[in-house]
């Protein structure tokens, strides 16, 4: 049974939104500066990890491969 959904956007102006609009961007501010550049953490090394560096083919010198 297949459904039809129909999806409907409107703004609605709120009294308060320039205050959410401030807490939101102060939010993201606050976040950029615990990670730096604004990526998430790395990741810790794990012994038992399975992944192993080196399994790229080292660069050729030919241009096209």
């Amino acid at each position: 049974m297949n459904q039809k959904w129909t999806i409907r956007r409107q703004t609605v102006a709120r009294s308060d939104g320039q205050r959410r609009w401030d807490q939101a961007y102060q939010h993201l501010l606050r976040w950029t500066r615990e990670t730096p550049a604004g990526l998430p953490p790395q990741e810790e090394k794990d012994a038992s990890s399975v992944l192993r560096p080196g399994l790229d083919e080292p660069a050729s010198s030919d241009p096209d491969h």
